[in-house]
This record gives structure tokens, C-alpha cells and sequence, in this order.
């Protein structure tokens, strides 16, 4: 048999069976989660929130197989869902390359797997698409990002506004924003050196495909050796603008990123179910996207963020399980539940970099702080911490990880409710030399102390 292509995804979206997306939820994937995560015997353990146990990890790439394989993907724009056997999904397993060629010229990389104890550093993205409020800003953080050795790509930020005018999903602004962005990132890449350095993510100034594939023109100075997104909607769920991107990338031989985010707390219900669903979304995105490469971040219902003690479980099973199974590179991107410049920020980066690298994690970033939505709220500090942080885990296990993990959660897992809010760029570096004041530098260089003192072997 060959293999599933995107004419057949998209004739499955027209053709498959017809459900309203309230049934899809309650009488499909609800059930089928409820009774995979049984079958398997899949266990949430909240003492081990970094278990090391590779059976456990293979029955929940199992279990994930088995739910993709009854619940499909709800097409939102036919309210259809489109089916896949379990044939067709190993055979896209199978076929799966495991890597990926990001960037261009001596900024070029490979972009591969890693397994749970890998000592192998993962593949570092500095910046998270935060919020600027000056083109100037913007500039010298891009810059100061690109500067850092080990960063391999870079998530530019998007613009608050311009000339007073606020940028709104689906509007010109929107276009032209977007534009702008990328140039002002490219001309910071050139000046520090990385002319070739792939983005990741294109294009998160960009809520509606029209706008992604406006600012995909050449001469903007987006390639397809960057790396696209193309997401799903939780839960299980695509829409026909993404699809539409996705017909645009594969025809432009782009290499294509599937998202995903399940909500621990929804639908997905507790751990265990989130851990089979994030997996469930690896294998689909095979599947409809021709993924090259994958972006998860599996957040709280309640508190939005990614370090709370059973995510922090869900996304080490996950990794596990994906890592070992399944040949596509995965991105951990976090949500953290405080800000910038806080010590809790720092315990809760080393926390979620501690399950997800000793995991397997082919590819970590820079942590948002204080759940991604505070203008101005982004640092290079930040950028800097996840690359370290990110070497230091590497050279763990996951045994000794998780002692480490559980003294974290210690340190900041009640404060999550009600964390600090942390402070903007322009508090604690100069925003027109780009500098870092005295005050980020030493609280960093404190923060580092304790964790060396706690285990971690920072360089």
C-alpha cells in the first residue's frame, strides 16, 4: 500500500463520517481515552514526576496508536472526521526520516532525534514570540539572542504596535506588522554574524494563513529551509486554514512543524490521558502534516502553564514514549507560571528542561515567562538559562533528574496560583544598549549557585 498523502487527507475530510464537534467530543474521543489509558494500564505516579520506566513509555506510544486509530481527526471546515488505520499510521512511523536540515549556509543544521539519558545537547531555539513595544527593543533582543553560541534558531517577537496603530488578528496591520517583524529580525541576525539562522515557529505574528502565506514571498526574507507551523486545534482538531497552509508549504518543499497543545484538565482528562494524546498528536501530524519536525507544549486547564507536578509527569511519559518510537524531532516549548527575573522563574525553566532533556527532548527552548502574555516581559537572560540549563540536564539521567525535579516543585509548585509577575526588559536591561543591569546579572548567578549546590552540573 502507499503511503497516505494530502489528497487523501483531504478527500477523508470530505468523505469521512459526519458528527457535530460536541458528539466527536462526548461520544468519541472522551470514551476512547477513557478506556485506552485502562487497557494499557497506564498509571499516573505523582511522587515520580520524572518516571524512568521504558515499558511504561512504549504502552503509552501503544495506547496512542490504538486512539488515533479509533477517533481520527475532526475536520472543523466539513465536520467530518478523517480516518486513519493502524497499517497507515505505522507505516508513516516507518517512513518517518527523524530529521530535518534547518538554516542555510555555515548557520545550516541538522536537526535530529535524541533518547531518554542521551547526553547529546538538544537543538536550542532562543526567543518565544514575545510582545515588544519598540522596534528598538525588539532589535537588541534579536541580536543579543542570535549572539548566544549554541543557539541553533530563533522565534522572533511580534510588535505591540506601530506608529500607535494596534496590531488585530485579521487585519492589515496584521500584514504588514508581520512583514516588518521579519525584517527587523533578519537585520539583527545579520549583524550579529547569523545571516543563515533558520526561524522557527514562522509565523506566530501571524493568526490567519492568509497572513503566513503573504509574508512566505522570498523577498520578505523567509525561506523554506525556516521551519513552519501548521496546528491542530485541542482537541484533535484541524481547521481548513490550516490545511490550507499545509497545501501551500508541501508544494513549496518547506519544512513543515504539526503543534499541538493538548489541555490537561479538558477533554484529554488527568496525566495519563494528556500523556496518550500528546503522542496521539506526533503520529497524526505524520499523517496530515508530512510533518519534518513537531511543537508540544501540554498545558493546565486552570493555571495555563506547563510546570505543575502532573504536566510536568504527562510531558516526561510523553517524551519517553515519543523519543523511543517514534522518528520525528519534538520540541518541549514551556509556559511558565511566573515572570522574568524571578528566582521562581529559574526553578521552573530547570524543572520542566530536567523531565524533558533527560527524557529524550530533540529540541528545548526559552521558557515564556509568565504564561507568554506580559508585554515587554521577555529577556535574553532567559535565552541564556535555557541553553545552559538545557547542557547541564544532558548530562544526567532521569533517575537523578527527578530527585532534583521534586525539590524544585518544593521551591515554587504552591506559588503557581498566585506567582510573581516579573518584570519587563526595559527594568532590568538598557533598552538602548541592550545591556543587562547588575541586578539580572546577580540574581541569575545566585539562582545558578543554588542549583549547582542542589546537583545540577552547569558549566
Amino acid at each position: 500500500m502507499q503511503m497516505v498523502d494530502f489528497l487523501d487527507v483531504y478527500e477523508r475530510a470530505l468523505k469521512g463520517p459526519l458528527m457535530n464537534e460536541n458528539d466527536f467530543d462526548m461520544k468519541v474521543f472522551v470514551p476512547a481515552i477513557n478506556e485506552v489509558v485502562k487497557a494499557y494500564g497506564i498509571k499516573y505516579d505523582p511522587q515520580n514526576p520524572l518516571p524512568a520506566d521504558d515499558v511504561a513509555a512504549d504502552n503509552i506510544y501503544h495506547a496512542a496508536v490504538e486512539l488515533l486509530s479509533r477517533v481520527g481527526v475532526y475536520c472543523q471546515g466539513t465536520n467530518r472526521i478523517i480516518k486513519f488505520t493502524k497499517e497507515e499510521i505505522y507505516r508513516a512511523v516507518k517512513a518517518a526520516p527523524g530529521r530535518c536540515i534547518l538554516g542555510e549556509g555555515k548557520d545550516a543544521g541538522v536537526y535530529g532525534m535524541r533518547k531518554p539519558d542521551d547526553s547529546k545537547w538538544p537543538w536550542f531555539t532562543v526567543g518565544h514570540g514575545w510582545i515588544c513595544t519598540s522596534e528598538e527593543m525588539a532589535t537588541n533582543q534579536v541580536e543579543a539572542l542570535a549572539l548566544l553560541p549554541e543557539a541553533k534558531a530563533m522565534k522572533f517577537p511580534n510588535l505591540d504596535h506601530i506608529r500607535g496603530i494596534p496590531i488585530t488578528a485579521g487585519s492589515p496591520m496584521e500584514i504588514y506588522a508581520s512583514i516588518r517583524m521579519i525584517n527587523i529580525s533578519r537585520e539583527a541576525m545579520r549583524r550579529a554574524g547569523r545571516p543563515g539562522m533558520p526561524f522557527m515557529s514562522l509565523l506566530t505574528t501571524a493568526a490567519s494563513a492568509a497572513t503566513t502565506l503573504a509574508a512566505s514571498a522570498p523577498q520578505f526574507g523567509l525561506r523554506p529551509t525556516d521551519e513552519w507551523i501548521c496546528g491542530f486545534t485541542a482537541e484533535m482538531r484541524i481547521n481548513f486554514g490550516t490545511m490550507n497552509k499545509i497545501a501551500y508549504l508541501l508544494n513549496w518543499g518547506a519544512n513543515i512543524a504539526a503543534e499541538s497543545a493538548p489541555i490537561l484538565g479538558g477533554f484529554c482528562g488527568g496525566p495519563t490521558g494528556t500523556a496518550v494524546v500528546n503522542v496521539a498528536y506526533f503520529l497524526a501530524g505524520l499523517l496530515i502534516q508530512n510533518s519534518n519536525d513537531h511543537l508540544t507544549f501540554p498545558t493546565h486547564f486552570r493555571y495555563g502553564c506547563t510546570t505543575t507536578k502532573d504536566i510536568l509527569w504527562a510531558v516526561s511519559s510523553a517524551c519517553q514514549a515519543s523519543s523511543r518510537n517514534i522518528p520525528v524531532p519534538v520540541h518541549w516549548s514551556s509556559y511558565l507560571a511566573s515572570g522574568s527575573n524571578t528566582k521562581m522563574y529559574y526553578y521552573e525553566s530547570a524543572a520542566y528542561l530536567l523531565c524533558a532533556v533527560t527524557s529524550g527532548s530533540a529540541g528545548t527552548g526559552t521558557a515564556h515567562p509568565f504564561r507568554g502574555v506580559k508585554v515587554d516581559g521577555a529577556t535574553p537572560m532567559d535565552a541564556k538559562f535555557g541553553i545552559e540549563m538545557g547542557k547541564a540536564a544532558s548530562k544526567l539521567t532521569r533517575d537523578k533528574a527527578s530527585e532534583i525535579v521534586l525539590r524544585l516543585l518544593e521551591k515554587y509548585e504552591h506559588r503557581i496560583p498566585e506567582p510573581p509577575e516579573g518584570d519587563r526588559y526595559q527594568d532590568c536591561y538598557d533598552a538602548v544598549t541592550g545591556r543587562p543591569g547588575e541586578g539580572c546579572i546577580r540574581k541569575y548567578n545566585e539562582v545558578v549557585e543554588e542549583l549547582v549546590a542542589m546537583g545540577i552540573p552547569f558549566e
